[in-house]
């Protein structure tokens, strides 16, 4: 029976933070004195659009980082550790922006030993100034639509209309 690397942070697979926040996904394992290869740690992004591929953003290979790959977070993501060989491939995202939200996958490798673990990172953002209007005629007997709206938010928003003034109730 041969025993080979394992990934040991399995505490949390669904991450939730505001925009602009910073993000820990984690990614620990152990070797196995059978894994002789070089050790190889790969940061991929699995976008939640199905038409779009996967995309490595970070990796570790042959002792080097190489952190170029992905122009939307150049400059706002790092290894957690800066030698991941210490068993930490955890990953840091900072400045979080909405469009980081997607399932990301660790894939830890060190011949024979391979595993990874996917992480779902979901960014909620706050409500942009709601924009109102009215639609139709202002007058006695007519219909009249009130309408809001607002450009960005998440998770989906919902809407509440209150009568603030005046003591009939609304149709």
């Amino acid at each position: 029976l041969t025993r080979s690397l394992s990934i040991t942070s399995v505490d949390q697979s669904m991450f939730e933070k505001a925009q602009g926040e910073k993000v820990t996904l984690p990614c620990t394992f152990v070797l196995s004195e059978e894994d002789e290869g070089p050790l190889d740690i790969e940061w991929v992004l699995i976008p939640a659009d199905n038409q779009k591929k996967e995309q490595i953003i970070i990796m570790y290979a042959v002792d080097r980082i190489y952190n170029h790959y992905y122009a939307a977070m150049t400059g706002r993501m790092q290894f957690t550790n800066p030698d991941p060989r210490s068993g930490d491939g955890s990953l840091d995202i900072l400045n979080l922006k909405s469009a980081d939200t997607g399932t990301y996958q660790c894939k830890v490798k060190k011949a024979p030993g391979v595993q990874s673990q996917k992480i779902q990172l979901t960014v909620l953002v706050k409500p942009a100034r709601t924009k109102c209007s009215i639609e139709g005629s202002q007058e006695i007997g007519k219909d009249v639509t009130l309408k809001c709206v607002s450009q960005e938010g998440s998770p989906l928003l919902s809407y509440d209309w209150r009568r603030v003034s005046g003591t009939q109730e609304l149709p």
